[in-house]
């Protein structure tokens, strides 16, 4: 029972949190599509132009890190027949197991390193806001994260609300920087969604991650369960840090729902 408990916890605040994100991600985008209809497609299109090389330069580097052989790159190049606005097409040995894992994390690339990005630009941009917003962060590790607490999801919920707070505080908004930041990381967020090939090749290496994190469990559990216990611990602070260094992303994707939500309403009243 040792063995299964740390198994999915592990499992749950690694390469569950980010699938809940993604999730997140998919879910704000198809809002944002629907509020928008037509108009969302079009607005898509010009930040794609940012967006989607970051995407997509996001899973190249994944696959150099990997070794995976890179066929074919487009960062940018709208297709009106599947709606892919970029892509890339890659090759690798299925035999080598570093490479089949690869597979996960060249899945989930758009994800990390467009919250990367973000993080980057709030840095160069927004010095004193970039200190504000991971100060909040170091107080993610003081969250239990017990799934069946209602205080971790309040605590995470409040950890969203202050780096909105923070974010959008009404004294950043004199700063042309602040201006360039926010478009920007609205360009970028709103292209972080995965595909249907990305999730595709993003399972086939989840695989291979969870036989391999299972049979290691089973080996630390005769070996020591308090290093197995130590090893979970571990697991599970490294999933708070990547909570909140996934929510800045979060926050930019709520904001064009909140955006469409206000033009489409004042459409209406002019109506």
């Amino acid at each position: 029972m040792e063995i299964i408990t740390n198994f999915l916890t592990q499992i749950v605040f690694s390469v569950g949190v980010i699938v809940i994100f993604g999730l997140l991600i998919a879910l704000c985008r198809k809002a944002f599509c629907n509020i928008s209809g037509e108009k969302g497609t079009k607005i898509l299109l010009i930040t794609g132009i940012i967006g989607t090389p970051i995407h997509e330069l996001s899973h190249a580097l994944m696959c150099l890190l990997f070794g995976h052989k890179i066929t074919e790159i487009k960062l940018y190049q709208p297709n009106n027949e599947d709606n892919t606005l970029g892509y890339v097409k890659h090759s690798y040995n299925p035999k080598n197991l570093y490479q089949q894992i690869g597979n996960f994390f060249i899945g989930i690339a758009p994800i990390l390193g467009g919250s990367a990005v973000i993080s980057l630009l709030m840095f160069l941009c927004t010095p004193s806001l970039f200190t504000d917003v991971f100060n909040e962060l170091q107080f993610m590790e003081l969250i239990s994260f017990d799934l069946l607490d209602m205080s971790t999801y309040e605590a995470i919920f409040g950890l969203f609300w202050d780096i909105f707070s923070d974010i959008f505080d009404f004294t950043n908004m004199g700063d042309p920087l602040w201006w360039l930041f926010i478009v920007l990381a609205i360009m970028i967020a709103s292209h972080m969604e995965l595909s249907v090939a990305d999730i595709k090749g993003g399972l086939k290496g989840f695989i291979f991650i969870a036989i391999i994190l299972l049979i290691t469990n089973i080996i630390m559990y005769f070996v020591s369960i308090t290093v197995l216990e130590k090893v979970t611990a571990v697991m599970v602070s490294f999933a708070a840090n990547i909570i909140g260094f996934l929510a800045i992303s979060i926050v930019f994707l709520v904001v064009m729902v909140l955006i469409a939500l206000s033009v489409k309403g004042l459409l209406k009243i002019k109506r």
